[in-house]
């Protein structure tokens, strides 16, 4: 009997290396994939909601880490992407949370010029409802580019609402939580570079890639 099990304690023993090991050579061999993967994902992105014409350097690898919990909704430090042209600051791309999704937390990225001006946004991550809520996604609804072209100001700043709060962006009938926790976030993002502009460019750059970041659930 304790042979038996002897026997049996070794076969699942090696059968576990075994196939530790057919992961570790797989993870190994596929790895530059999976991270050049991740930069062409995050070039698409950085594409999408900063226009080429707005930048000459390469923003992908300027990049610093900021926090702040009320502007940028979480305590975790986020990525700001600083374009420069002709050496002067030009354009930021700024990860944010919207941390009171209807499922919780949406994960965006806002583009804006340092007047304020939004070029782009795009939602990073997100557990919102499919068929309502998830609508804030490119591929599945246009709402997204709603904010391209729009200027964050003291002046207007109670504008920055879905239209049943007063505001001027559209809801989703049956969901008004996920565009207005979008909406919230976005403002807030604009407001936080426009805030804290000087600092984001005097940092050095301190962010890389790792491929083991979030899912990214749209880029076009």
């Amino acid at each position: 009997m304790k042979n038996s099990m002897l026997k049996n304690g070794l076969i699942l023993a090696g059968f576990a290396l075994a196939t530790t090991a057919i992961i570790a050579v797989t993870f190994s061999g596929t790895k530059d994939t999976i991270a050049q993967q991740q930069i062409q994902k995050r070039l698409s992105i950085l594409s999408a909601i900063i226009p080429k014409n707005s930048f000459d350097n390469d923003i992908q690898h300027s990049c610093v880490l900021t926090s702040n919990s009320d502007l940028l909704g979480t305590n975790e430090p986020q990525r700001a992407y600083l374009g420069w042209q002709n050496g002067q600051p030009s354009v930021v791309a700024i990860e944010a949370i919207a941390p009171n999704g209807y499922s919780g937390k949406i994960a965006i990225i806002v583009g804006t010029k340092l007047d304020g001006s939004v070029t782009g946004v795009r939602v990073l991550d997100h557990k919102e409802t499919p068929g309502l809520g998830d609508k804030i996604e490119l591929r599945v609804n246009d709402w997204i580019l709603s904010f391209s072209g729009e200027t964050v100001t003291t002046e207007n700043s109670d504008q920055w609402q879905v239209k049943k709060d007063g505001g001027q962006f559209d809801q989703f009938t049956g969901a008004t939580i996920t565009p207005r926790a979008v909406v919230k976030a976005v403002r807030n993002a604009v407001l936080y570079v426009k805030q804290e502009q000087q600092a984001l460019f005097e940092s050095a750059s301190s962010c890389e890639l790792d491929i083991t970041d979030a899912h990214v659930e749209e880029v076009d």
